[in-house]
Parts: structure tokens; C-alpha cells; sequence
């Protein structure tokens, strides 16, 4: 083979169904553009590399597959960090890859040196420092084996620049890496057999159904055991919520009737989740099934390692137990508080606003959301009906999150209208991203929910009994900013304004901000 390592690198990547890397050139990673400039794979230019990293994030939280994403040396490789973190802590598979400074000087304190492997180690499943042939092909070949089997979350490459144009040696063995276990058949008997012995199971889905590919294999075993299922944030939808099998969230923000269920289940069956404490906070039983790739999230009575697809596999080949409909009657007698009493506010009412915002949604909308005051608003007023349809990082929650991520989200989704919503402090963090929504003309729509004011933190200020301090904020014109990045924009007085002009953008499918200030409220907490 005739190439490159860095030809070899992106030739991989086609192989493995790759089709957009999210990125920023620089110095370091020269012989990968040019190769990236060869290849079928689509390069999107983002303005930050932390863009590209959020970029790549919700691609992959949408489509399943790996978001990748490529910065240079020092700098580059360091503005990736808090994109990568986001990923990490929602075990979101994402491929990052950097560039160093050549390996003939590496580790000699010169210009943009760093030990990016130390840093990326903390925050990804691996971190590969890729010198040889012998090694890139080793590192693809285990980062893609290892997601086809369920195992996910950030991966790192780096490679320094000189080993990028050296020719490619492939007189070398690929080492076969050690698979994840296929399930015992003692495991799957003894789960059919707690499941008989349940009178009140509940079924709990993770985004690990969406990464492994079981959504068909999950509404199977739903469909024959008649088990009231909830999800976690981030697999909301994966059964759409209005349907009756579906009890909604759990947890924290969770659903009158999926925190009933899970208050009073004998038997909880987690498929794909780390069962992290905002999802456990309401569970008492101790008798829970885990099935999940990841042996540090162990966080069950029986854990399995397995692949959650397989898993389901074979339990879906049993004659499985059909759970009494008395339970499931049970919970559909908790009745949701739908009651509300507003505010009497000045300006706009942020919940109203968003519940405007709601209504011109439909199954072709995707949601991505911003750290702040809004995600609480669209979590409790909103019903999915597919999965990935509301993007939250709700396990690290950077701001600056919604702009960049829903640019990676109108890549994997082209026919969806993409809805970006944000607040005027975390907008200002990634507010260059501006450039590459209008330069793609993607049709995504900005909401700021603009208060002039760090809302959130106000909130803890408040609670705490002490003096606001260093929250307010003294904002541009956000009109004026989109229009100078050649994206029509409004500011919006009023609810009525608001759905009228967002159905005449919804059609237009093009890049739209509305500008939306409403009052400083706090947030209703769990």
C-alpha cells in the first residue's frame, strides 16, 4: 500500500462509515487535511475546536456511530478538553484525534509540546500515542471493533506529525483484542426467573440501547413482558413517551408515574445505564439486573457484562413472563400535577416561552439544549417521540453546549429543523459558531432566552441568602450580531410574535435567532 499513515488514517475511517469530521486545522495535523482533502469524508470547519468536539457529541448521540473530531498540537488538542469531558461523562462515542509536534523533538520542551496523552487519559476509554504503523492500524482496529460491541464513550489518537507522512509498513500482526463475554445461559435463566417471581417490574433504558443498535430488540422484549418501562435524559424517546408502555423520565426531573414505579418496583431491570444518582434517586429495592458494557458502572445486585443487544437477544428467544396488568394499572392511577399557576412578569414568562416554543415542534424538530434555566422549562413541558429528539450534556452541563452541538445534530439529521436553545450568558461561549451555521446555511434555529443574567447561579445566590453578586450581564445586540454573520434575526415582544414568526422560519428552513427576553424567575427544583 502505497500511502501515508495519515492517508491510512482517514482511509480507515471511509472504511468504518465515517462520513464528517468536525475540526480546526493547524501545523500538526497538515498530512491528515490533505489526506482529508483526497477523501469522500465531508471536513466541517468549525471556529473553536471545543465546537468540534460538541459538534461531533451530538452527530453521535443521534446517529449511533462515532462523532470524530481533529485539532493540532498544544492549543488545539487543549480547546478539544471540555468538549471530550461532555462526551465522557455520557459514555458518548466520540473519536478524537490530534496531531503533535514531531517525534524527534517530543518531550523536549518545544514550541506547543504537551503530554496530551496524560491529559486526554482522565477524560477518554483509551488515550493512544500512535508512533508506528504497527500502532495506528492496532488503535482503529480496536476503537471500532470496541464500539460494534457496545462499548462506548471518547477515544483518543495522537500522532505526531513526522510519523503522519512516514509510509506506511504493514508487515505487522493486527492484535485481536479481547471481546466483551457473550451472556451465560445461567444469566438469562436466572433474569426470566426474577422476572416471574416479580409482581412489580420496571424496566429502565439508557443511551446504551441507542449506541449498540437494540431499539428493535428493546420494543421486543417490552412488547412480549409487558413491563412498564422509564428511561434515563438521554434515551428519552427510544420509546416514544406517548405511548402507554412508557412511563417517561426517571429520577431527578423525573414523571409522577415513573418515580412511582420506581419508589415501589420489586425488581428493577437496568438495560445500558450507569444508574447514576439522579436516576436512582427514587429507587428502594435493592433486587436490580444491570446489563452493561462497562464494569466500572457496576452499580447492581447482578450485573452482567455483556453487550445490552445481545443480551436482549437471547432473552427474546425464551418464553418470556407476561407481567399482571394490575401493576401497570397501579401507576396509571398517579395522576400528573398538570396544574400551574404563573408569575405575573413584566416581560415575556421564560415557561411560556418555551412552551411556544414547543408547539411549532413536531416529529421532524430536534431539540438541543443549553446549560441553564431552559433545560429544566423544555424537560418538563415537552413529550418525544424518537430518540434523540432532546439533546442534553447533562452529566458535565457545559455552557455553550446548544450552538455548536446542533450543528453536529443538522449533519446527522438533514431533514430534521434543528432547534437550538440557549441562554444569553452560555450563547456568548461559543457565539463564533454563528459563522459555520450561516456558512452551511443549515437550518437550525437560535432561541436565546435572554434575562441579562447568569439565572442559574442568581438562583444558588438567592437560596444561599446572600448578596447577588457578578451575574448580571450587560449584553450585546443579539439582532444585530446574527445579522452580521448574515443570519436573519428578532427580538420578540410577545408569545403571539413569537409563534407566528417561528412558523414562517420553520418553513423557511434557514438559519434563524430569535432574540427573546424574558424576566429572572427561579427554576421549580426537584
Amino acid at each position: 500500500m502505497n500511502i501515508n499513515i495519515a492517508e491510512y488514517l482517514v482511509k480507515k475511517l471511509e472504511e468504518n462509515g465515517v462520513k464528517y469530521v468536525f475540526g480546526y486545522p493547524g501545523e500538526q495535523v497538515l498530512p491528515i487535511y490533505e489526506a482529508l482533502r483526497k477523501s469522500k469524508i465531508k471536513h466541517v470547519l468549525m471556529r473553536h475546536e471545543q465546537a468540534a468536539a460538541h459538534a461531533a457529541d451530538a452527530y453521535a448521540r443521534i446517529t449511533g456511530n462515532y462523532g470524530v473530531c481533529l485539532a493540532t498540537a498544544g492549543p488545539g488538542a487543549m480547546n478539544l478538553v471540555m468538549g471530550v469531558s461532555a462526551a465522557y461523562k455520557d459514555n458518548v462515542p466520540l473519536l478524537v484525534i490530534t496531531g503533535d509536534v514531531p517525534k524527534t523533538v517530543k518531550g523536549q520542551d518545544t514550541f506547543q509540546d504537551l503530554d496530551l496523552n496524560c491529559v486526554f487519559k482522565p477524560i477518554t476509554i483509551k488515550s493512544f500515542n500512535s508512533t508506528t504503523s504497527e500502532k495506528i492500524e492496532n488503535n482503529i482496529s480496536e476503537i471500532f471493533s470496541r464500539n460494534s460491541e457496545g462499548i462506548t464513550g471518547p477515544y483518543h489518537i495522537n500522532i505526531p506529525k513526522d510519523v503522519q507522512k512516514k509510509q506506511l509498513n504493514i508487515d505487522h500482526k493486527v492484535i485481536t483484542n479481547q471481546k466483551i463475554k457473550a451472556p451465560l445461559e445461567y444469566d438469562i435463566e436466572h433474569t426470566i426467573k426474577l422476572i416471574e417471581e416479580s409482581k412489580k417490574p420496571l424496566i429502565i433504558l439508557g443511551s446504551g440501547i441507542i449506541y449498540s443498535d437494540a431499539i428493535g430488540e428493546v420494543k421486543e422484549f417490552v412488547n412480549k413482558t409487558k413491563i412498564p418501562v422509564t428511561t434515563t435524559y438521554p434515551a428519552r424517546g427510544i420509546i416514544p413517551e406517548d405511548n402507554p408502555k412508557n412511563l417517561g423520565l426517571i429520577g431527578n426531573r423525573g414523571t409522577t408515574k415513573a418515580n412511582y414505579a420506581s419508589e415501589n418496583a420489586d425488581l428493577i431491570i437496568a438495560l445500558a445505564t450507569r444508574l447514576c444518582d439522579r436516576t436512582i434517586s427514587h429507587i428502594n429495592t435493592d433486587n436490580i439486573v444491570q446489563v452493561n458494557t462497562n464494569k466500572e458502572q457496576n452499580n447492581a445486585k447482578y450485573f452482567y457484562n455483556n453487550n445490552v443487544k445481545e443480551f436482549l437477544h437471547e432473552l427474546n428467544k425464551q418464553e418470556l413472563p407476561i407481567t399482571d396488568n394490575t401493576w401497570k394499572t397501579r401507576i396509571d392511577n398517579q395522576k400528573e400535577n398538570t396544574k400551574k399557576t404563573y408569575a405575573e412578569t413584566e416581560q415575556l414568562h421564560p415557561e411560556k416561552v418555551v412552551q411556544s416554543i414547543l408547539k411549532k415542534a413536531d416529529n421532524n424538530t430536534t431539540i438541543i439544549l443549553d446549560a441553564g434555566t431552559t433545560p429544566t422549562y423544555f424537560t418538563i413541558n415537552s413529550t418525544l417521540t424518537k430518540h434523540s429528539q432532546m439533546i442534553f450534556s447533562g452529566g458535565l452541563g457545559p455552557m455553550g453546549y446548544s450552538l455548536p452541538a446542533s450543528i453536529g445534530a443538522s449533519f446527522a439529521r438533514p431533514d430534521d429543523i434543528i432547534f437550538a436553545t440557549t441562554g444569553d450568558g452560555s450563547v456568548q461561549m461559543t457565539i463564533q459558531e454563528l459563522a459555520v451555521i450561516s456558512t452551511y446555511k443549515l437550518p437550525i434555529i437560535i432561541f436565546v432566552i435572554n434575562n441579562s443574567l447568569l439565572g442559574i447561579i442568581k438562583q444558588w445566590q438567592d437560596m444561599a441568602g446572600i448578596p447577588k453578586y457578578q451575574v448580571d450581564l450587560d449584553n450585546p445586540d443579539f439582532v444585530k450580531l446574527a445579522s452580521a454573520y448574515n443570519i436573519e434575526a428578532d427580538d420578540i415582544k410577545s408569545y403571539d410574535e413569537l409563534e407566528l414568526k417561528l412558523e414562517k422560519a420553520v418553513k423557511a428552513k434557514k438559519p434563524h435567532l430569535f432574540n427573546i427576553n424574558v424576566d429572572d424567575l427561579h427554576i421549580p427544583l426537584p
